[in-house]
């Protein structure tokens, strides 16, 4: 039987209680416009600027590059905007032939990102101009992951020679298809490249690794995997829905990298996990999302979504939810695992599953509280859904600072040249010049365009 409550191994560590009641108010100006960024100075005096984008949807993890933000403009909407990422001014704006931009992956100039329905589309990072699009399926769940000249893209196969969903790994500045394979269902997030592999979690809980070059398979696991994998060295770190005695836990487990073989027997964490049964995982209510999907045309989502698999899996029942859904997705810095889940932030060792600290979070409804954490040199950062944003040192757990931005937030933000970049649930761009150097280097959703950085 897994114990109610499992962190670390044999290990004293630092618990500590994070009050968000007590969350300095951003004082975020009143935004009569939208794409007019205005600035702002929070009572502590760090300042930023604040935009708001058409339509008052869930904006992604905007990317960043050269000086420049990349974002989509929320699920339904049918535009692409890149701004200036010092002042917010806008500096090209792409209008989709379909809805849903997600977060966008930026390298080697290019600038790629896929519509919810149901084309992938890549641009070039300086002007906006498309150098290539292909309409691919719907829906279009998952953002892709470019590495090595080529992108990576998960779509449905629509029963083609019987598969449920393909992994597409296309030439970056072509659009060439040079391998494809078949997955089990849509990928929770985006695929993850490291090294010479590319590492897939789909909605009904199997895992896949794929070689980049030729595509082949090299593992293939049903091991109820929760979110995005994460790789260092030789070992992948997966969070995965466990039951016991009828109740729902999420653990994490450490594997081999090239086998998929579990390192140990036992999770190092195991917390209750009853977000899982009903989707509370993206910062936003049912009644949201359905009306998210209403808005796009979903009365029910389409059989290709396989949302049967999601809703038995995570929870998840709807288009719009699985596009949000990231899961308790860890990350890896000085040896140590970052992980968010539930009401819950940890610090753990990654190679002997020591724990190192932990910190309770006040607020929450019962679901996935914070978004996965963003991690800068020595400080990670956090966008929750009761509308924080929140900085604490990797090394001890403790608060650098904690901001009401008063607008739920349900992507991780970005990090650059001192910047905390953030989009809301409710349509809202946000920029926060921390006046440190930490801030720096995670440049977009999972850290980089291969969705996989370590520090």
């Amino acid at each position: 039987m897994i114990a109610s409550t499992r962190f670390g191994k044999d290990s004293d560590f630092r618990r500590i209680q994070l009050d968000l009641g007590d969350a300095i108010p951003l004082g975020l100006p009143r935004l009569s416009r939208d794409l007019e960024p205005r600035e702002f100075t929070a009572p502590d005096g760090r300042s930023g600027w604040a935009m708001r984008l058409p339509g008052g949807r869930p904006i992604a993890t905007p990317a960043c590059a050269d000086g420049r933000l990349f974002v989509g403009g929320g699920f339904g909407s049918h535009e692409f905007f890149a701004f200036d990422a010092k002042t917010g001014a806008p500096a090209w704006q792409v209008r989709t032939t379909d809805d849903g931009p997600t977060a966008a992956v930026v390298e080697d100039g290019c600038v790629a990102f896929n519509t919810e329905s149901c084309t992938v589309y890549v641009c070039d990072a300086a002007t906006g101009s498309v150098i290539w699009s292909e309409w691919l399926g719907d829906p279009l769940m998952s953002q892709p992951a470019i590495a090595h000249g080529r992108l990576f893209m998960a779509y449905p196969a629509r029963g083609r020679n019987g598969s449920s969903h393909k992994l597409l790994c296309a030439e970056l500045r072509t659009g060439r298809h040079c391998w494809e394979q078949e997955i089990t269902g849509d990928v929770i997030t985006a695929p993850v490249v490291a090294g010479e592999h590319v590492y897939v979690s789909c909605f009904d809980g199997t895992s896949f690794c794929f070689r980049c070059g030729d595509g082949r398979e090299v593992y293939r696991r049903m091991d109820g995997a929760t979110s995005a994998p994460f790789v260092v060295g030789d070992d992948v770190f997966h969070s995965r829905r466990v039951m016991d005695e009828g109740q729902v836990f999420e653990t994490v487990h450490r594997a081999d990298a090239r086998e998929g073989e579990d390192r140990e027997a036992d999770p190092f964490l195991a917390e209750q996990a009853d977000y899982l049964k009903d989707g509370r995982g993206v910062g936003m209510s049912g009644s949201r999302l359905d009306s998210l999907d209403a808005s796009v045309g979903f009365g029910t989502a389409p059989s290709a979504a396989k949302l049967h698999d999601a809703a038995a899996h995570v929870g998840v029942k709807t288009v719009a939810g699985a596009w949000a859904w990231q899961g308790s997705r860890a990350a890896y810095s000085k040896g140590r695992v970052l992980q968010a889940q539930g009401k819950f932030v940890h610090s753990f060792g990654a190679d002997d599953e020591k724990g190192a600290w932990r910190a309770e979070a006040t607020g929450g409804d019962g679901g996935q509280l914070f978004a996965p954490p963003s991690l800068g040199r020595e400080n990670l950062y956090l966008v929750s859904a009761d509308g924080q944003l929140v900085a604490l040192r990797q090394a001890d757990g403790e608060r650098v600072f904690v901001y009401a931005i008063g607008h739920p937030a349900t992507f991780q933000p970005s990090l650059a040249e001192g910047n905390v970049y953030v989009g809301t649930a409710d349509g809202l761009l946000l920029c926060l010049r921390t006046g440190a150097e930490d801030a720096d280097g995670w440049t977009a959703w999972g850290g980089n365009a291969q969705h996989n950085k370590n520090a």
